[in-house]
């Protein structure tokens, strides 16, 4: 796969690029693996087509995950200097004490819509009200340059604009250009049990009380909070929660049998499906009404190049999706789907090498073309507000975080 080669296929000779790598646990074949938990512990299990028939199928990293994975490969390339592409960073004031000094518009759940940048300045501006902002809010399918310019991953992954306050949520909206998952076949889900030994030998019997101070529990009512009518309040994981309330197992003391609960699976294979779709990129346009021009042939090609290097990105940090849960590729064919009905084209050796090679030439075709994608970061400041917000929380998770006591002589 070469420049010119990815710019006809871009322009219409082929529908998308589709890549399938088969997995295996690293335990090897059947050995179990844990998938995401959603609501109630439970697994996304469903039924799929597979050669005629309906086969049993796990989710084992959703869409939305995988996108999340490929804008982390792409951060970390561009941090480290191995890709270069604007991007937009909000950068917060040391003495918030957070764990991170800056939020990139690829960590933002909403990208450039995000309500992060939406609350931020830019050189003492709101975000959406200055020029660069502007960029981006004028934005639709129509000319979507501005974007391109100032955060290309956020027309590759998609946004709505939809936290702009205003705006009703009628703001653009952007489909995402690339999308993958990883499904695990033919599923047999497993069970686990779990016990937790106190070595302290806590016994159940004994009640427990909040308190005031650290460590906010005392086994002493003398020393409890207390409730309206005087009496000692004992501590509990929620409000009203009448059953487990008092005992040592609410503040993680003493012995814990756990039951017997859905643990696990095992499957015979998993398959990742990732596909870049060339029809979605086509629909886009980058300041030209003609939708064959130069000029929007080489802005979808530079996106197209980038996709190929998130994708690339992401097989190169290999497959291990959370705890327990690590997957060793077996195979990878990687493909070019025909327009119109035919056969399939194989791409061959595609790395993230040959990816970030092909995305260079793109980016210097962008710029000779006009467009001003020569890697430069936005960098924004949260307003006073957000600032306010985010101490606010913070004392909330951690009450020892109490706002700072005024000297005594001022």
């Amino acid at each position: 796969m070469d420049y010119d080669k990815l710019k006809r296929a871009v322009a219409g000779e082929a529908s998308a690029i589709r890549a399938i790598t088969r997995l295996q646990p690293a335990d090897g074949p059947g050995a179990k693996i844990f998938p995401p938990t959603y609501e109630q512990g439970r697994y996304c299990i469903e039924q799929r087509w597979v050669d005629g028939e309906s086969v049993t199928c796990v989710l084992l990293d959703s869409v939305q995950s995988q996108a999340n994975r490929m804008e982390t490969a792409l951060l970390d390339a561009r941090r480290s200097g191995r890709l270069s592409f604007p991007d937009i960073e909000v950068v917060f004031p040391a003495n918030l004490d957070l764990p991170f000094e800056r939020i990139s518009v690829l960590e933002a759940p909403h990208r450039i819509a995000d309500a992060i940048l939406r609350d931020s300045n830019l050189n003492g501006t709101p975000f959406r009200d200055s020029e660069v902002g502007q960029q981006f809010v004028r934005a639709t399918a129509r000319n979507a340059r501005g974007v391109l310019e100032i955060s290309p991953v956020s027309l590759l992954f998609g946004y709505w604009d939809s936290t702009g306050l205003g705006t009703g949520g009628l703001g653009a909206k952007f489909a995402r250009l690339i999308a993958s998952e990883i499904v695990g076949y033919y599923v047999e889900v497993g069970q686990r049990g779990a016990v937790r030994v106190d070595p302290l030998g806590i016994q159940r019997g004994i009640i427990l009380y909040e308190k005031g101070e650290f460590p906010y529990w005392t086994p002493s009512p003398e020393n409890a909070v207390t409730d309206d009518k005087g009496n000692p309040k004992k501590v509990a994981r929620r409000s009203g929660d009448k059953k487990e309330a008092g005992r040592p197992s609410v503040i993680n003391h003493g012995n814990i049998l756990a039951g017997i609960e859905a643990g696990g699976v095992s499957i015979r294979y998993a398959l990742q499906n990732s596909v870049i779709n060339f029809a979605a990129l086509r629909q886009l346009y980058f300041g030209d009404p003609d939708p064959d021009s130069e000029v929007n042939q080489v802005a979808r090609t530079y996106l197209a190049a980038l996709a190929l290097c998130a994708l690339t990105a992401l097989w190169e940090r290999g497959y291990t999706l959370r705890s327990r849960c690590l997957l060793q590729p077996e195979s990878r064919n990687v493909e070019l789907l025909p327009l119109h009905p035919g056969k399939p084209e194989p791409i061959e050796r595609l790395n993230f090498e040959q990816a970030r090679k092909l995305f260079d030439e793109a980016r210097d075709e962008a710029i000779r073309h006009g467009f001003d994608v020569d890697g430069k970061l936005i960098e924004l400041h949260p307003c006073n507000e957000l600032q306010d917000l985010i101490r606010e929380n913070l004392q909330r998770i951690n009450p020892l975080l109490g706002p700072e006591e005024e000297d005594a002589e001022s």
